[in-house]
């Protein structure tokens, strides 16, 4: 079959992502083609139509304007589908071949990341990664909402999927060789409702993780003669720096976390007290315990509260802090009042660091990053001016 420059261009990164549905941009539009468009058509509902429509065989044609990208990607991430993003990378005045590169492949864990408009897309902006060895299972995890990064090990798989339940992740990247594990693949997909990608690592994960920290050992990540943990959290980031096309620098630290300070609660006790989700109403926002008590002013403490509703504390001495906390706060309602008015002009910090590391942030995200530092600020000194000692004293 004759085809043109372009079409080669397409089917080369096509053949490159073939995971993925490619936005192959052409001038001021965004192209899908073949079993792409095949898609677009039915979960974007926009027309489907034909290339070169006199051929024997016309090539199936969907495409979006560029400008409404915000609008059209989000529901394909919705969709559990990756999209990888083919921009013009020369002039596309003249007179030879457009040149295109793939910038990167969203992912339904990575969509925050593009910009505050998409933030909201999703309600995880986790990534977790899964190996087996043995009757152990090993998990890495990165989290771009507080650009958070750890491994831990479970003895079983009973274990290892209550947690994942808990963490509820948008992508899950197992190793190939589960790929015939059928307890695991329907556990996460049928019972947990997650999204598996498959992926084959075969580097040395001690190297490749040395090298990305750029240090002799990792005796400082409390994973040296973890083997598993190594090879969890190496297949993770380079699943995330390839599909980002870029260096991943806010993920400057990797931690051991062994779960051991939280109290244990597996999955039927966590459905039953309608901690975070009621089953009654099919609802993750009405009548369960996160929604009692989230009278949250901020993103970042809504993402924290339902962690801790998750991972109840066994320390008494830090359980003993917060409730003191708690009780200073109360004692003051003016104070209290007045911090919750500055509260609110805060913006979801976290996610907004991680664009400016990644150079993906627009003039009014910097406007929006000096009004939360101004809040920040007035929060501060409400309280150093306060005359609650104990709030003061816990806060300093």
């Amino acid at each position: 079959m004759n085809v043109t420059p372009a079409m080669k261009q397409y089917y080369d990164m096509k053949q490159q992502y073939s995971d993925a549905i490619l936005f192959f941009r052409m001038w001021d539009f965004y192209e899908m083609f073949e079993d792409d468009a095949k898609i677009a058509n039915k979960i974007l509902w926009i027309a489907l139509t034909t290339r070169n429509k006199n051929a024997d065989n016309p090539v199936l044609l969907a495409g979006i304007p560029y400008h409404a990208k915000e609008k059209y990607l989000p529901m394909l991430i919705e969709a559990w589908y990756k999209v990888a993003i083919a921009e013009q990378v020369s002039d596309p005045k003249a007179k030879w071949i457009v040149e295109r590169q793939v910038m990167r492949v969203i992912t339904p864990a990575t969509i925050g990341l593009e910009g505050e408009s998409y933030e909201d897309v999703k309600s995880s902006n986790t990534i977790v990664s899964l190996v087996k060895w043995s009757s152990d299972y090993w998990i890495s995890i990165i989290n771009f909402s507080n650009h958070s990064w750890k491994t831990s090990e479970f003895t079983t798989f009973e274990q290892c999927a209550t947690q994942l339940y808990k963490l509820s992740p948008a992508e899950i990247i197992l190793e190939k060789s589960l790929y015939w594990n059928t307890e695991i693949h329907d556990v996460l997909t049928k019972k947990y409702n997650l999204n598996i990608y498959y992926r084959e690592y075969t580097k040395n994960s001690y190297e490749s993780l040395t090298t990305y920290f750029a240090t002799k050992n990792l005796e400082s990540f409390g994973i040296e003669d973890k083997l598993q943990a190594q090879r969890a959290s190496a297949m993770l980031i380079e699943y995330v720096t390839e599909n980002q096309n870029q260096d991943m620098d806010f993920l400057h630290k990797l931690s051991y976390e062994s779960f051991s300070w939280y109290m244990d609660l597996d999955d039927t006790t966590i459905k039953s007290l309608d901690l975070v989700f009621n089953f009654a109403t099919n609802s993750k926002t009405k009548w369960t315990l996160l929604w009692v008590l989230d009278t949250s002013k901020t993103q970042m403490w809504k993402r924290y509260l339902r962690e801790q509703i998750l991972h109840p504390l066994q320390d008494i001495k830090e359980i003993q802090q917060r409730q003191k906390f708690i009780a200073a706060c109360k004692q003051d309602t003016i104070l209290l009042s007045k911090l919750r008015e500055n509260l609110k002009y805060i913006i979801d910090l976290d996610m907004l660091l991680s664009r400016l590391s990644l150079e993906r942030i627009w003039p009014k995200d910097l406007l929006m990053l000096k009004r939360s530092l101004i809040a920040v600020r007035d929060i501060i000194e409400l309280i150093e001016k306060s005359e609650n000692k104990t709030l003061k004293n816990i806060f300093n």
